[in-house]
């Protein structure tokens, strides 16, 4: 494959000639909730153009960052997923969401707000301490989040057997998890419901460092609940169009 290189013997450059160009990384961040159908990309990369999204998908399954697979019947779709390699890229994504954290007050006008992106900051925010399966439903939208005892796994795909059940809109779910929102309260009002363990949701209500959200209470709290999202869903596997933000 023919690209730009930086022609230096250095692994940060080795890495830029393979994921410098824009768009790049936000795929591959995308990509870290789960495998996602070429449309799906498209709708939830607002401002990439099919020809370039094309582009950037060659390059990467060029360099071994990502794979074209189909999921099992009875869907037989193709997506794009993370190979091995893609998702050792996890830790510079979080650290990069991280670093660009200081910069973020309030969405300005035009930024999207992403509840998934939304669920992978979380994951630096965990404390540890649980070993469970928690599905999160938010309006049409399902996140699973598994806990092991140092670190948590989100994907955009609906658990089968989940230790613990959260249903409510997208609102309740920010409200819950980036605003500090009294778990009680919620669910005596009804926005939330929960299903599963007592003693499992006072944990997961200790799991995380609430000091940690801050920056994502202002930016969370006027978002439109999505719309209704196309769902394609396996055992293993689930993709998602975009949320009308």
């Amino acid at each position: 494959m023919s690209r730009k290189s930086y022609r230096q013997f250095c692994g940060v450059a080795h890495a830029l000639d393979r994921l410098g160009e824009r768009w790049t990384l936000l795929i591959v961040r995308n990509l870290l909730l789960g495998p996602r159908r070429y449309s799906d990309l498209l709708n939830d990369l607002p401002g990439i153009t099919t020809n370039l999204l094309a582009k950037r998908l060659r390059e990467l399954e060029d360099s071994q960052v990502i794979d074209r697979r189909l999921l099992p019947a009875p869907l037989g779709v193709s997506v794009y997923g993370l190979t091995d390699s893609g998702r050792a890229l996890e830790p510079v994504i979080m650290e990069l969401g991280r670093w660009g954290g200081r910069f973020m007050t309030a969405p300005t006008r035009g930024e999207r707000f992403d509840l998934g992106w939304a669920f992978l900051s979380l994951k630096r925010r965990y404390r540890g301490g649980l070993s469970c399966s928690v599905l999160v439903e938010a309006g049409e939208r399902s996140f699973t989040l598994d806990f092991s005892q140092h670190s948590m796994k989100v994907e955009e795909r609906k658990s089968e057997h989940p230790d613990l059940c959260l249903r409510a809109d997208q609102a309740t779910i920010i409200a819950l998890f980036f605003r500090n929102a009294p778990w009680s309260e919620l669910v005596s009002s009804g926005k939330l419901r929960s299903s599963g363990p007592k003693p499992l949701e006072r944990a997961l209500q200790r799991a995380f460092d609430q000091a940690a959200a801050a920056g994502l209470r202002e930016a969370s709290a006027n978002q439109r609940p999505a719309t209704t999202r196309r769902k394609l869903s396996s055992k293993n596997s689930s993709v998602a169009s975009k949320p009308a933000v």
